[in-house]
């Protein structure tokens, strides 16, 4: 049984969409980037991690303005709020297994850590020297951004290794918390 007003959708399906540009939308609707929060918040809801919310939006916001330099299909709002749409989906096709809340929290901080987003490098430098590296456990991107001197570029890139440490302290943090 579906409960609350996001239907499962695809991932896929997600990436795709568009919101309608014509009248009364005018590009606004239920799936679009501003509302993602609100769809984060209700698909948390949904899976029974209500009391998660406030963790993992905080979490979240350590990334906040990181999707203007990220491709469209890594913007760490779209990825999460996709991943938990297609855990409420797989939640209604599967209802009758029964997994303990702290269980299910566990599995969807795994699932998060295995996205992009969460294994990029960011770094302000000149060339090919980095003079600081971001790390989100320690600032938000928006501070981040701030460390930038004239002169510098911006770099950011996903190594193939990915970038382990952070996704091990940032699940440490989602599971327990803490930050």
């Amino acid at each position: 049984m579906q409960h609350g007003p996001f239907p499962p959708i695809k991932q896929s399906a997600l990436q795709e969409h568009r919101a309608q540009q014509h009248f009364p939308y005018l590009g606004r609707d239920t799936l679009d980037r501003q509302r993602a929060i609100f769809t984060i918040t209700d698909t948390l809801n949904q899976l029974g991690q209500a009391s998660r919310t406030s963790t993992l939006l905080r979490w979240l916001g350590r990334f906040d303005g990181m999707e203007a330099h990220l491709e469209e299909d890594q913007d760490p709002l779209l990825c999460v709020r996709a991943l938990l749409m297609a855990a409420v989906a797989a939640r209604v096709s599967r209802s009758t297994t029964k997994e303990s809340p702290d269980d299910a929290w566990e599995r969807m901080v795994s699932s998060i850590m295995r996205l992009d987003f969460v294994h990029t490098h960011s770094s302000w430098g000149i060339h090919t020297k980095s003079r600081i590296k971001w790390d989100p456990m320690g600032q938000t991107w928006l501070e981040f951004l701030e460390e930038g001197m004239p002169g510098e570029s911006l770099t950011t890139w996903l190594p193939g290794s990915g970038n382990p440490d952070l996704a091990r302290r940032s699940a440490a943090a989602l599971l327990t918390g803490y930050f």
